[in-house]
């Protein structure tokens, strides 16, 4: 019976580390920030923690001997020896992979929180004016093409003109997006083959 007590605790095991969540926090007020949560292990990317330096050792400098080098004969452009429709047919084939991955990749994300605000000033309201329809332009499409295409619980975004004398522009940005390890794995097994099979084809064809 110990075999299957064994058999059962490793099940466990898998099955909590499939299931562990991975989240990625960001905001930005006056300084962005960004950290990675595995479980309750933090990552943070930025700031990064500065670096203990290592001390440099010197290295001493040997003579160099001099090397007959044989002239080296180039290789045919794949583009002459395949022709550029081989070329094409495979960045068709590789954007193909790459759209589908990131497809899946953010179909299983979700976004937990995600909260922007913008104050726009310029040097007067004609170039306030100006910069608020501009932000307006770009910010609003993208973060509605962003919702459409993950899940998500909650947003706002709010874009206001400040026409006060001497007034900077302030952005204020919370963010966090969450998706489980087994969401991961099955994403990397799943577009790794693929990108093996169309690998395997290159050098087949090569």
């Amino acid at each position: 019976m110990l075999w299957l007590y064994i058999l059962l605790g490793i099940a466990l095991f898998v099955a909590l580390v499939m299931f562990i969540p991975i989240t990625l926090r960001a905001s930005y007020k006056e300084e962005f920030w960004c950290a990675v949560y595995i479980g309750f292990v933090k990552l943070q990317l930025v700031p990064a923690k500065p670096k203990k330096e290592k001390k440099k050792k010197v290295k001493k400098q040997t003579p160099k001997t001099e090397q007959s080098k044989k002239p080296t004969e180039k290789k045919p452009s794949l583009i002459k020896k395949y022709g550029i429709e081989w070329l094409l047919n495979l960045i068709k084939k590789v954007a193909e992979l790459a759209v589908s991955a990131l497809q899946d990749f953010f179909s299983h994300i979700l976004i937990k929180k995600f909260s922007l605000s913008i104050s726009v000033a310029g040097d007067d309201a004609a170039d306030t004016a100006i910069k608020y329809g501009k932000y307006c332009a770009v910010v609003y499409p993208a973060v509605g093409t962003i919702v459409r295409v993950v899940k998500c619980k909650g947003y706002g975004v709010d874009i206001n003109p400040n026409f006060s004398e001497k007034a900077e522009t302030e952005i204020n940005f919370d963010f966090a997006a969450r998706i489980f390890a087994f969401r991961l794995i099955g994403l990397a097994v799943k577009h790794g083959i693929k990108g093996l099979k169309l690998l395997a084809e290159v050098k087949n064809e090569l």
